[in-house]
């Protein structure tokens, strides 16, 4: 098995519909809050999941 790691912290991750930044460009910018984006993506990867 090879993995490697895919988070916030090593992709550039936005909103396709609002460009909203969820990466840990908005701690870089100063524009939000890097743990509510990092749990955007965390509810959206469970969604996805939990989907199919």
């Amino acid at each position: 098995m090879l993995s490697d790691e895919i988070s916030p912290d090593t992709c550039r991750l936005w909103d396709i519909h609002t460009n909203q930044k969820l990466d840990k460009d908005v701690f870089r910018q100063g524009i939000g809050s890097v743990d509510e984006a990092y749990n955007v993506v965390l509810e959206r990867l469970k969604g996805a999941v939990s989907h199919g």
